[in-house]
């Protein structure tokens, strides 16, 4: 009896030592390699491309492009975050909410929020283009 006992704390080590693989390994993440949204009053667009943000605003004066520091995939679509000591940006997609840009009545598949230092918060539309009265 005694030696079942000094043995049962050390129980778990041992099924891991003798190839017991180990269950609490992190999932891949998901990640957003390409991706357009753009807006309007103020013109601006957001394109994230591998790794990078890049905001372009139509006068010229908030051009940037960010490292992405966070992304996460959200029930509704995805929060993505670039900053540094300088320039931030924070991207809120989302997914399946049709959005009109106002202004060529193009439709597209996503809802963006946009957050940027020195340019405040803009709404605006992403992904792809589900209907586009010029193209016809």
């Amino acid at each position: 009896m005694r030696k079942a006992l000094l043995t049962a704390p050390f129980l778990p080590v041992l099924l891991v030592a003798c190839g017991e693989e180990a269950k609490n390994e992190p999932a891949e993440q998901e990640k957003l390699t390409a991706y357009q949204a753009l807006g309007t009053e103020p013109g601006w667009t957001v394109e994230i491309k591998d790794d990078q943000i890049i905001h372009t605003s139509q006068e010229g004066n908030n051009d940037f492009s960010l490292a992405v520091q966070r992304m996460e995939k959200t029930a509704t679509g995805w929060n993505i975050k670039g900053f540094t000591d300088k320039d931030n940006i924070t991207v809120t997609i989302t997914s399946g909410e049709e959005c009109n840009d106002g202004m060529s009545d193009r439709v597209y598949a996503d809802t963006v929020k946009v957050s940027v230092s020195g340019s405040g918060h803009h709404n605006g539309c992403g992904g792809e283009i589900l209907s586009d009265p010029e193209a016809t």
